[in-house]
């Protein structure tokens, strides 16, 4: 698993960047990736979260994170 990552928290606006879809859209998304991983409200999302709720290989995704 590669972790050269320069950030490890996922946030709405590499959502929005990923699908190219609206803020709202992405925020329902959002909420249900923090849904399915059981997260409370202080605990944030990362890229290996969000690797694994949309089955996108961690390689595919860095150029959006960078």
């Amino acid at each position: 698993m590669e972790k050269n990552f320069k950030r490890l928290f996922f946030y709405l606006s590499d959502l929005r960047r990923i699908s190219g879809k609206s803020e709202r859209t992405c925020s329902k998304v959002i909420r249900e990736m923090r849904n399915y991983f059981n997260l409370g409200t202080h605990q944030t999302l990362t890229v290996f979260h969000a690797s694994e709720f949309l089955d996108i290989p961690l390689e595919k995704l860095r150029p959006y994170i960078l």
